[in-house]
């Protein structure tokens, strides 16, 4: 029983080396591949940090679970003005890119946004949610 104790509090504490960090392509083309050379090499946290935002702040989703939810109306609402998108882009995806879009975000409910894709919602979950498992996602890579 001591034993998988140990083992139990070692796998919790095992990192991801930073040298197995996958940077996707649309992290690249949203930063410039120089940020991202220069964030990999001085402050690796901000390029975890801005990577889980880019593609977990606000996810495409086609059906709703029970929760608390509160309505945010039409996406297209809350498109910069002088911006355009194709919604099948988004939902092909499956995220919307925040840095993009400004989504707010509630400290206790799902903020939900509706498409005009029927069926097909973007959902920001709380906050109080939302910086647990960004810091589950950090502590993962020791940060």
């Amino acid at each position: 029983m001591m034993m998988m104790g140990v083992m139990l509090i070692g796998f919790a504490q095992r990192h991801i080396p930073m040298s197995e960090y996958y940077v996707a392509p649309e992290l690249r083309e949203e930063l410039t591949s120089a940020v991202v050379d220069d964030l990999l090499a001085n402050n690796p946290e901000e390029l975890v940090r801005t990577s889980y935002t880019m593609f977990n702040y606000a996810l495409v989703v086609a059906k709703l679970w029970d929760g608390n939810f509160q309505q945010m109306g039409a996406l297209e609402q809350y498109l910069p003005e002088g911006m355009t998108y194709l919604e099948e882009d988004m939902i092909q995806k499956g995220y919307v890119n925040p840095y993009k879009w400004n989504l707010p975000q509630d400290t206790y409910r799902y903020n939900l946004y509706k498409l005009r894709r029927e069926g097909y919602y973007v959902v920001v979950m709380p906050k109080v949610i939302w910086d647990e498992r960004l810091n589950a996602h950090l502590r993962q890579f020791g940060f």
